[in-house]
This record gives C-alpha cells, structure tokens and sequence, in this order.
C-alpha cells in the first residue's frame, strides 16, 4: 500500500476516534450535569421543610415562653444539623454524580477497546489467509498450522476459527501428491490440533523448517491492539479527586507513563512535592473540578517559574483526561520523531 495513502487513513481514523470520543465525552458530561442538579433539587426538597419545621417548632416554644426548655436546645442542634447537611449537599451530589460518571465512562472504553480487538481480530483473519494461500507446497502447507494454532483464541471470539481451519485443509489438499488427506477428525480446533501435531511431527524428520508466520498487510501491530499501551513520558496531575486519579491509572497500567498525581485530598504539602518536578514533566495537567484555587495557583506558578507548558481541564471524568494524556504525550513523540 502506497505509505502517503495508509498515512493519510490513520490519521482520519484517529481523527474520527476523537471525534466520537468528544461526543459521547459531552453526552456524558450532560449526563452528568442534569443529574447533579436532580439531586440537587431533590435533598433540598426534602432538608429545607425539615428544617423550617423545627425552626417553626423551636420559634413555638419561645412564644409559648419556654426560652430554656431542653427539648429547644436539642431542636436547635437538629437545626444545626440539617443546615450542615444541606451546605454540603452540593460536594456530595457531586462525589456520588463523578464516581457514577467514572463507571460509564469505564464502560464505553471497554466497548472501544473491543472494537480496537475485534478490528485487530479481523485482519489477523485476513493476513492468515493469505498466509495459507501463499503456501505452494504439502509440508509448508502443513507447516502453517503451528502458526494458525498460535491465533486459536482470537480466532474463536470472532467465529473465524472454521473458516481459518478449512482454508488449511483445501491448502493441504492442493498440494498433496496423494489425493485429500487431510479432512475433519472432530471439530475445527480438534483438526487444526491433529494438523498440528502432524507439523511438528514432519518438523523432527529434518533439520529445516521454514517457520511461516504471517505478514502483517492487514493488520497496522502484530501486537494484539489496547488503549494507550503505547504512551511513554512523565506526566503530573494536579487536582481531581481519589476515584478518578484511581480510575485513569487503572487505563495506563500497562502504559509506560510515570504518572504523578496530587489530589485536593492529598493537601498542599504533597502538592508541594509535585511543585518541584514540574520541570522534569513531559505534560502538566491541572484539573479544576475538585481542585482548590491555592492548588491550582501554586501548580500554575510553579510551571510559569520553570517554563513548563500546562493544559487545564475542567471536567470530572476520565475520558478527558485520557485524552490530553495521549494527546499531549503523542505530539511530544511526533515532535522528537521531526527533529531526529
């Protein structure tokens, strides 16, 4: 395939990835939003009568001329308590909305991620079929099975096992000097074992075994696709809260980012730690969401005095972050690719 031609179709694929990834980022988020505001409205429906009908009953008393009766004292520390409550209504619709909206957000990646696979899964298909067709003789032709066995498990989640194994057959068949041999003994995965085990057996009668593996022309990795593996850098984070700092991390485990992150819960002094290394960072994040204005000051002070670019993020969830990750990460790559 011309190369300018499958560079142009990578970058539209990705390209469009964002692009859906934007959308269901901001369905999300609106998701998210209106469900705020419904529990919003539903706790102070319910704590502000609560609370007028104890201020009623304690302001009852006091016309009643019952200014030190003990049942006035614990009224008002009942009032007490509800106004606490309702002052922190907000921080807690919120923790309950970000952590249901971390769970969504986990959900659709798991759904991309499939797709990237089965994507994968498919051209995989495509490139051992070629694989066989390629195969112009009986003991290469046989020879292919060991590398076919070596795929059984993407094969079998995409239905193509059958397909795979009867492509062997007809191969072995055309090339055999003594008619069909081969034929199925069982089911499709007990054949392709048998053809297997053939392969190996023929393998020990000489010293050469051509080793076939297939090519990669349909697929872009021979590696099995999975979200951000390929990112590699130093990345700091300041701000958003304990689930999501856990949830992102949890995506790039198997990533090679250093990622360093001081929460609002981790206080100023850890954020302090993360201060000093805001030159060393390959990218600077800072979210606002659960971040206190002192945070998000220091961090953004402590990049101004290193010269350290930084990105602000306002959302809650996950998909953001993950993609300023990749995205800055990615551009920082190509950039070092340019200049070698």
């Amino acid at each position: 395939m011309d190369i300018e031609l499958e560079n142009l179709e990578t970058s539209v694929e990705n390209l469009l990835s964002v692009a859906q990834s934007h959308l269901e980022e901001r369905k999300l988020q609106e998701q998210r939003d209106k469900q705020y505001q419904d529990i919003i409205r539903q706790r102070e429906s319910k704590l502000n009568p609560l609370l007028k009908k104890v201020q009623d009953m304690i302001s009852t008393y006091k016309a009643e001329g019952y200014h030190n009766a003990d049942i006035i004292s614990q009224l008002q520390e009942k009032a007490t308590d509800i106004r606490r409550e309702i002052a922190e209504i907000p921080e807690k619709a919120a923790e309950l909305v970000d952590s249901q909206l971390v769970l969504r957000e986990e959900r659709l990646l798991e759904e991309k991620a499939r797709e990237k696979v089965k994507k994968w899964q498919t051209e995989l298909k495509n490139d051992l079929l070629e694989m066989l067709q390629e195969q112009t003789d009986f003991f290469s032709a046989t020879d292919a099975a060991i590398a076919v066995r070596g795929y059984v498990d993407d094969l079998r989640e995409i239905g193509a096992l059958e397909e795979v194994v009867d492509a062997l057959i007809n191969q072995i068949n055309a090339h055999s000097e003594e008619g069909p041999v081969a034929r199925l003994r069982g089911t499709h995965e007990q054949t392709l074992n048998f053809i297997h085990n053939k392969a190996l057996e023929n393998r020990s009668r000489t010293d050469f075994h051509p080793n076939i593996q297939p090519k990669s022309r349909y697929r872009k990795s021979e590696r099995r696709p999975e979200l951000y593996a390929e990112l590699q850098g130093k990345v700091l984070v300041f701000g958003g809260h304990d689930r999501l700092q856990t949830a992102v991390k949890n995506r790039l485990r198997n990533s090679q980012v250093d990622l360093q992150w001081y929460s609002e819960q981790d206080g100023l002094q850890l954020s302090a730690q993360g201060e000093s290394q805001v030159s060393s960072a390959d990218l600077v994040l800072i979210i606002t969401g659960y971040a206190s204005h002192s945070m998000t000051e220091r961090a953004m002070e402590a990049c101004k005095k290193a010269d350290q670019k930084f990105e602000i993020i306002s959302t809650t969830g996950m998909t953001r972050v993950l993609e300023a990750i990749e995205a800055g990460l990615k551009t920082q790559q190509l950039a070092q690719l340019w200049n070698k």
